[in-house]
């Protein structure tokens, strides 16, 4: 056995390989074998798939910003994952965490893979780290003792020396590592670097140093564990010659010899030095207990390999990215906004210029993920991407762009080391677009110290990371969808210590949940008109009951809900979470937001004929009906036709087919293009289109796409019998011979199972909160961003298809009788459902009001409501804005015909 390994290194492979890899090497090793990796920022770091954390900086910019506790908590999920991850392709160590110091800013060998530069928030974190890797049984490994962040040498190309006062370093240097130790750290890594302070030798790295690694390490810090060498084929371990290197490491108190350049060669060294006397066999005993300790304490008492099959489900579980997008978002940093360039519009959002700054000698630098991102908020996009280097300068005039001639913003996102040369031009060119009144963000991915220079007037944000996420969190902070409150971690310069930074509050709306289930009149408005408005409607019977909300300026104002479910006094009382059927509120939340979400995707086309998505139509009169003609309800296509009727009992899929070849049949009622005529049927083939490029069912489609997304967790088609009591009853049908509870009170869509185009979805007044303000908000809520500001625009407005149309795409806007009232202002959209139901938005004036009723119980003979939507709306906008309102001015419309019912 003589000369055998006792463990491996992973550096590079995807799960399925490196799980299969481990498994034959633990086979054929008579000894279970240590194997260990580089986690520093998740298992991504040495592991294709895995999950792919921030580097360690980011976690304490987020501590300093958003609290040490809530970010220790997300450090130690992270070390958890982490190690969950290695130990599900055989990885038991977890080379990993760093206690390094950052404290300055020639320290390219650390810089962000250091927490901080504060030695108890190194501490702090570090630990949470451990005791996640630990908990979940592997070895964590504090490294690189007695710290390595004090020195802008590289010790993988020569041996650095750290010149600090010993004093000084036990109390800064160390305190982190005798922190983690005495909360039960298992393993220490040694630096392979010189510390005069602490042995007097500036010519042997700590690795070599009896002084340091027993009176120190195992004497002030009390340390039990395994010592672990830094990597042995680094120049700085570098001695008279390998075997050498090899003896005196483990002569001075190293029991795990990590990467030696030649195995074979220190084995040898190891056993001659013993025979010599030079190395006592105690020593050696003592080095071997620590390593079988460690293996037991892993579980390696026998071979356990996985099998590459059991990888799957574990790494880079979709969960766990969740924490690596919360560390990203925490710890995004704005370090001075002079001129108050952010947030940038969501809802105008302007052209953009994007410069890339990457390092010449580095082409790992992938900066897709910020260009896709801001791709997605803005309409226009130019992205620039410029090598940093010491031999050539930047020629600045490429970087002119026609988008800033247009008012662009520019956006630099600097991904180089604050060494990379050739930014002196970068920076003069900045200033002239300054002068010129050009708003820049100037944004450090790799390295915070780049902003030391950073030009005046600019605004200057550090993300301390350019992973994935952090790229994703940058472009949700530029454009103002979270909240920047991170903190500097490390101190720039005297001016900009650790700590400092600006907050920079949410841009778009975030409702507080609890408000969404709990009646609420927002202080500083007199919303008494409007729940007299409402108790006027029960009591005249054009309703028994309704639920109203209203959202103003990102701020839920108004939660009311009033009456019963059903008349009588012994019926349910209606509470802010009653679920009703939005009837043709379905066009809009579901059918017309998808059909957005496929614009957006290249997918559909709005001025192709239908007829490309649905061949059946070739050659007939509905091949010149486009798609915009079916949201612009321009198409000629019928409006509505007693289809349950036609197609009889049949299970929902037979149903929907003859439907569909019913509609397929119909003659056009007018040439498309000439007629606003509000169709049922149009929306029908529109839904069946987006199924078809899906491959998806609505239902599945929009519970994933949007409601899932979004948070909307009430809204769906055919809710379930347990929701039953919350659920307001329609129409007593004689169609269907009884009151209609719980399920869709469209016949049509009832006759294709409850899921349609049209009519079928349940939701909350709540829900529908959250969807009006993600659109207020340029297609971004609390949870995600969904749509682009421009996207949204191009829906939301008049579509003019037809002239004096009023119709937006999917969408209405007011017109002189519209259910809005006279107070909501030209540019305002909204949609009614024929059960009583209707949902008005005001970007103009950041409003929405939300309008529940089931005005079809017992009968859809009532028309009260009519008369009373328009009351209700005006009586929001005077609670609002006051009685000197003045009403908008009316645009020319021609009333559509076909409309459905209130």
């Amino acid at each position: 056995r003589a000369g055998r390994i006792g463990g491996v290194v992973v550096f590079a492979g995807d799960p399925r390989s490196t799980a299969a890899a481990v498994a034959r090497l633990q086979r054929a090793s008579a000894v279970p074998l240590l194997v260990a990796s580089d986690y520093e920022w998740g298992a991504a770091m040495r592991l294709d798939g895995a999950t792919r954390f921030p580097r360690a900086m980011a976690a304490g910019a987020a501590a300093l910003g958003w609290g040490l506790e809530e970010t220790r908590t997300l450090v130690r999920e992270m070390g958890a994952i982490t190690a969950r991850e290695a130990r599900a392709v055989g990885v038991q160590v977890v080379l990993a965490p760093v206690l390094d110091l950052s404290t300055t800013p020639e320290s390219l060998v650390i810089g962000t893979r250091a927490f901080a530069a504060d030695s108890g928030l190194v501490g702090s974190l570090g630990t949470a780290f451990v005791a996640g890797v630990q908990d979940e049984g592997a070895l964590a490994v504090l490294k690189h003792f007695p710290g390595h962040g004090a020195t802008g040498v590289d010790s993988h190309h020569e041996l650095p020396v750290v010149w600090l006062p010993g004093a000084y370093l036990r109390e800064r240097d160390l305190a982190p590592f005798r922190t983690a130790i005495e909360t039960g750290a298992g393993a220490v890594m040694v630096a392979h670097v010189a510390y005069p302070g602490l042995d007097g030798r500036s010519d042997r790295p700590a690795s070599r140093s009896p002084e340091i690694l027993g009176p120190v390490l195992r004497g002030e810090l009390q340390f039990g564990g395994l010592v672990v060498a830094d990597a042995l084929d680094m120049k700085g371990a570098a001695g008279a010659w390998d075997g050498a290197v090899a003896v005196e490491s483990l002569a001075a108190g190293v029991d795990l010899l990590l990467v030696p350049p030649d195995p074979r060669v220190a084995w040898d060294a190891v056993v001659r030095a013993v025979r010599r006397g030079e190395l006592t066999e105690a020593r050696v005993d003592e080095a071997v207990q620590r390593v079988l300790r460690a293996k037991a304490r892993l579980g390696l008492s026998h071979p356990s390999a996985p099998e590459p099959a059991s990888t799957g489900d574990v790494v880079g579980d979709s969960r766990s990215g969740a924490v690596a997008r919360a560390i990203a978002e925490r710890a995004l940093t704005l370090v001075s906004d002079p001129g108050s360039v952010l947030p940038l519009s969501s809802r105008s959002p302007p052209p953009v210029l994007l410069v890339s700054l990457v390092d010449s000698r580095d082409r790992s630098s992938e900066q897709r993920p910020l260009a896709d991102e801001l791709r997605r908020r803005t309409a226009i996009l130019e992205h620039r991407v410029i090598p940093l280097s010491d031999q050539a300068t930047p020629k600045v005039e490429v970087l002119e762009p026609s988008a800033a001639r247009r008012g662009a913003v520019v956006v630099v996102a600097d991904f180089a080391h604050n060494r990379a040369g050739g930014r002196e031009s970068i920076r003069q060119w900045i200033g002239s677009l300054v002068e010129r009144g050009i708003p820049v963000s100037y944004v450090a991915l790799a390295d915070p110290w780049v902003l030391r220079d950073a030009p005046p007037g600019v605004a200057a944000l550090a993300t301390y990371d350019a992973s994935p996420e952090s790229q994703r969190a940058l472009a949700r902070g530029l454009f103002g969808e979270i909240a920047i409150a991170g903190r500097l971690p490390v101190a720039l310069d005297e001016e900009r210590p650790p700590g400092d930074g600006q907050a920079l509050p949410r841009a778009t709306g975030c409702f507080d949940r609890a408000h969404l289930l709990t009646d609420r009149r927002a202080p500083g408005f007199d919303f008494g008109p409007v729940g007299e408005v409402l108790q006027e409607g029960i009591a005249d019977g054009a309703m028994p009951g309704a639920v109203a909300m209203v959202g103003f300026r990102g701020e839920l104002v108004l939660a009311e809900a009033r009456g019963r479910t059903s008349w009588g006094d012994d019926t349910p009382e209606v509470r802010a979470d009653t679920l009703y059927d939005l009837a043709s509120l379905t066009k809009v939340v579901a059918t017309t937001t998808l059909a957005m979400l496929e614009v957006e995707k290249g997918r559909l086309d709005l001025e192709a004929s239908i007829a490309a998505y649905l061949p059946e139509l070739r050659g007939g009169d509905k091949e010149t009906v486009r798609v915009v003609d079916l949201l612009a309800h321009s198409s000629g296509i019928l409006w509505w036709t007693d289809l349950y009727r036609r197609v009889g009992a049949e299970p929902p899929d037979e149903a929907k087919r003859r439907a569909l070849e019913e509609v397929f049949a119909l003659p056009l009622e007018s040439a498309p293009g000439t007629a606003t005529v509000y169709s049922d049927l149009g929306i029908l083939l529109l839904g069946e289109i987006l199924e078809r490029l899906s491959g998806l069912p609505l239902d599945r489609l929009a519970r994933e796409r949007i409601f899932g997304p979004l948070g909307m967790t009430e809204t769906r088609y055919r809710p379930g019998l347990d929701l039953l009591p919350r659920i307001a009853p329609t129409e007593n049908d004689p169609w269907r011979g009884r009151v209609v509870h719980g399920e869709v009170h469209d016949e049509n869509a009832a006759a294709l199972g409850g899921v349609a185009p049209h009519a079928g979805l349940f939701s909350t007044a709540g829900d529908l909160a959250v969807f009006a303000q993600f659109l207020l908000d340029g297609g971004v809520s609390c949870e995600a961003r969904l749509l682009r500001g421009d996207t949204v625009a191009l829906f939301t407005s008049r579509a003019e298809r037809v002239p004096g149309s009023s119709r937006a795409l999917g969408w209405d806007t007011p017109s002189e009788q519209s259910s809005a009232g006279r107070f909501f202002s030209a540019s305002s959209f909204g949609h009614t459902g024929y059960t009583g139901t209707s949902l008005w938005l005001d970007p103009e004036r950041d409003l929405f009001a939300i309008l529940l009723t089931n005005r079809v119980h017992p009968t859809r003979d009532n028309r009260k409501l009519i008369e009373l939507r328009p009351r209700f709306h005006e009586a929001v906008v005077r609670s609002l804005f006051g009685d000197a309102v003045e009403p908008r001015t009316e645009r020319t419309v021609t009333p559509p015909s076909g409309q459905d019912p209130p």
